[in-house]
């Protein structure tokens, strides 16, 4: 299944409908810091009653999931989605973010190898695809290094896609 959690030797993906109030906390106030929020497509603040019901959506719309990502000394490290999930033309949106407490060290990429290489494995999409804000070259850049090719600019974004 696409949305159950899954664990390597060094690294938890947890599903975000099995964590717990606190671990949530985290997640949200993460979310929210400026070094974050300012490359997302959504850059609003908004208050944790709001995360905790968006979670609670998460249940049942199985065109999204999401996982917060661990450390064996259950440190958080960061979160990767697929949203929205096509299951007929077998492709997803992806999205990633590093806490910045373990930012610059090659984690991000390290991360997104497990995560396709799960998520390839478990055959239910072929295509990964992100957007990207025009003016985040860093994630460009990333995103080419892992593997991404361009595909168009519109509307202020950059799309690319990641191929099985």
């Amino acid at each position: 299944m696409i949305g159950q959690s899954f664990f390597t030797e060094q690294y938890k993906f947890v599903n975000y409908v099995e964590l717990s109030a606190e671990q949530h906390q985290e997640i949200w106030q993460v979310r929210l810091l400026e070094d974050i929020r300012r490359f997302m497509l959504n850059q609003n603040v908004f208050p944790f009653s709001e995360h905790l019901d968006f979670v609670e959506k998460l249940k049942t719309d199985t065109t999204k999931v999401y996982f917060a990502i661990y450390n064996n000394d259950n440190q958080f490290l960061g979160s990767i989605s697929l949203h929205p999930i096509n299951y007929i033309q077998r492709i997803a949106d992806w999205g990633i973010y590093i806490n910045p407490a373990y930012q610059g060290n090659g984690l991000g990429a390290i991360l997104s190898k497990i995560f396709f290489d799960h998520i390839f494995a478990v055959g239910i999409i072929d295509k990964i695809s992100a957007t990207i804000l025009l003016f985040n070259h860093a994630s460009l850049k990333f995103h080419l290094h892992i593997g991404f090719q361009y595909q168009y600019e519109k509307d202020g974004n950059i799309y690319l896609i990641k191929e099985k």
